[in-house]
């Protein structure tokens, strides 16, 4: 059954003529999902300007404070990018669809090192990714990132960066991503 969500304000940013950007999947329980068309497409737009395999054109959209999330990590951690890697890992609690979970490693960017280091990893992995189109979410998509996620409720855009070999899950926050990870393969296993 499509998800179809009526006009609201999200957080003060958006009018009243804004609908929701229309998932098409009945959202786990405790989700809410607030973002409008304009944020999705103003987000979409940035990721299609300058989400490509050049660091010049990362650096206007990639700064610290970022989070690499468990499956990009798994992909850029042995990158000669990260030959000094982030000061900061955490663990994330990943479900794994058998039932069981797995504790998988996930970086935060925090300074202009990390995140010029960051830039030219994902710039590496976006290099053999060839050309991404900027889409929403599928709901198996949708239910992996928001199984790591430490909140409910998701207010700015949630965008996937689709590749041909990596599909790049990117969260806005403050109108600029902040949240990278790979979705829609175990990315941890390659």
């Amino acid at each position: 059954m499509a998800l179809t969500l009526l006009s609201v304000l999200a957080g003060g940013c958006a009018t009243h003529h804004d609908s929701v950007a229309r998932l098409d999947f009945p959202l786990p329980p405790q989700a809410r999902y607030s973002v409008t068309e304009r944020q999705f497409k103003s987000a979409a737009a940035l990721l299609d300007k300058d989400f490509l395999a050049d660091t010049n054109r990362l650096k206007s959209i990639v700064a610290s404070p970022c989070m690499c999330g468990p499956g990009l990590w798994h992909l850029l951690k042995d990158s000669p990018a990260f030959a000094v890697p982030p000061r900061a890992k955490t663990i994330c609690q990943v479900p794994m669809g058998d039932g069981h979970t797995r504790e998988l490693p996930a970086a935060l960017i925090q300074d202009a090192v990390e995140a010029a280091n960051f830039r030219a990893a994902l710039a590496g992995l976006l290099s053999g990714n060839g050309a991404v189109t900027c889409r929403l979410p599928t709901e198996t998509e949708f239910n992996q990132f928001w199984a790591v996620m430490p909140f409910d409720d998701i207010s700015a855009p949630l965008v996937v960066a689709d590749g041909r070999d990596y599909d790049l899950i990117i969260l806005f926050v403050k109108q600029r991503p902040f949240w990278f990870d790979a979705v829609g393969i175990a990315a941890w296993e390659r």
